[in-house]
């Protein structure tokens, strides 16, 4: 099916569309962003990445915010004109075809299976900090605890996600304004701590670093949620990516520049703030730092991950019955059960997730990379929405930026192969060839009725 012809998918089977609550407005969705786009990773990766170049880990923060702009910018000019019902399998219909769905669910669902990570961390983070516990009893807790809020509505898991990034954000700017001033800026730029392995080490680096600022695209869902998605997904997701990259190269400075650099290399913030934080601002700095992060990202993430579920139910890729809303709460009650259920089976049985969730990722990329070249068909597709845009720029300007989103987003899978071990290629190959076979084999069944999941106007 071309992509004009999805656009123009009649609205004979729109009927029963999910009936969210659009509650969301500005900073709600901010709050969500930058909760997911803070999680864990920052603590573990800053570490890892002043390994990789140095105290030039702020360039490097730098550069990954321009690769993940990069690849966030199809979306947000997406989302300035319309509202996607069904998250990224709308954007599938759109950009591949209605025929692909299955195509996206294949990758979809193994891609969201590292919830559980979350938990863990926050359970060890929370372990180390009281001197003891049971982790897998914590991270069971606060796996069911984040799922009955989410269960209650959308606005429940806002209001808490709300708190939870205030006290992130201020955690991790305290950090920095405590340590900027203890840095030996004299000796800071320059010499063998600066890209101590080449530009090359510099280029490895910022690659590593995308897993700490990927999320802002993580908002796309919530547009069936939010009061005003054109305008408010955009700006939020954008915002709080700069924003965010920012603070991660100031705090990649405070940790590359007190101590002697083969002190912090691999090493976690924590181990650097005890350091030169007094025990009261230590303690501040890891449950609002470490705690928060891994909670909001956890919070932020199930609140999403049933909404192209539901519309995947709703045209026939899954059972009809399973995306049905709760009739008070307006949420995906059954997908958020079973959801639950696959969160907690590793805690229960043992298993690491934490390899299957990194041998997805190269499949995600690919399929994001798909979207991104397609999506220069935007303006033709929704003319009027995009003169209205606020993002709105000259065709030939777009068509350029566009081709430059589209050259990083390759360039990360490239990476990401390169990366990667021969294992972990075949097992992504293996799974985008079970999706592509699912979803023609099915599609030809004439199961699939795909609906119009998105709208034109707020």
């Amino acid at each position: 099916m071309s992509n004009e012809t999805a656009v123009n998918t009649s609205a004979q089977n729109n009927a029963h569309m999910p009936d969210y609550k659009r509650t969301l407005g500005f900073w709600d969705l901010f709050s969500i962003s930058v909760g997911i786009i803070i999680g864990s990773g920052v603590l573990v990766f800053t570490g890892r990445g002043i390994a990789g170049t140095g105290r030039s880990i702020c360039l490097a923060y730098l550069g990954a915010a321009v690769w993940v702009i990069c690849m966030g910018v199809p979306t947000i000019l997406m989302c300035s004109c319309i509202r996607l019902i069904g998250g990224g399998y709308t954007q599938c219909n759109l950009f591949l075809g209605e025929r692909w769905g299955g195509f996206y669910l294949a990758i979809y669902v193994l891609s969201q299976m590292g919830l559980t990570l979350y938990a863990q961390t926050f359970a060890l983070y929370f372990c180390e900090l009281i001197g003891g516990g049971n982790e897998k009893i914590i991270a069971a807790l606060m796996i069911t605890f984040f799922y009955v809020l989410n269960f209650f509505g959308v606005d429940f898991m806002s209001k808490a996600q709300n708190l939870m990034t205030a006290a992130l954000l201020l955690a991790l700017v305290w950090f920095t304004v405590r340590g900027l001033p203890r840095v030996n800026w004299s000796t800071f730029f320059g010499g063998e701590g600066w890209m101590t392995h080449g530009v090359k080490g510099l280029f490895a680096t910022s690659t590593l670093l995308t897993y700490s600022l990927l999320g802002a695209t993580s908002l796309m869902p919530y547009s069936a949620q939010a009061k005003n998605p054109q305008r408010d997904i955009p700006l939020a997701g954008a915002i709080s990516t700069v924003a965010i990259a920012i603070l991660f190269a100031l705090m990649g400075i405070v940790a590359s520049g007190i101590l002697p650099l083969d002190q912090v290399a691999n090493q976690t913030l924590g181990v650097i703030a005890r350091h030169f934080l007094t025990t009261p601002e230590y303690i501040f700095f890891m449950v609002g730092g470490a705690l928060c992060a891994s909670a909001t990202t956890l919070n932020g993430l199930i609140g999403s991950v049933a909404i192209p579920l539901v519309m995947l139910s709703h045209d026939g890729w899954l059972p009809k019955t399973l995306g049905e809303l709760h009739p008070k709460f307006k949420t995906p009650y059954k997908y958020l059960l079973i959801y639950y259920l696959i969160t907690m089976t590793p805690l229960v049985i043992g298993v690491d997730i934490s390899s299957v969730t990194d041998m997805t990722l190269l499949g995600s990329y690919t399929q994001t990379t798909l979207f991104i070249f397609f999506m220069r068909k935007i303006p033709d597709m929704f003319p009027e929405q995009w003169e209205k845009s606020v993002f709105r720029m000259p065709r030939g300007v777009f068509q350029v930026l566009m081709w430059v989103c589209f050259l990083a987003s390759l360039s990360n899978v490239w990476g990401q192969i390169t990366n990667s071990d021969i294992k972990t290629i075949a097992f992504n190959v293996a799974v985008m060839v079970v999706g592509i076979v699912f979803s023609l084999s099915w599609y030809k069944s004439g199961k699939v009725h795909a609906s119009k999941s998105y709208e034109l106007e707020t």
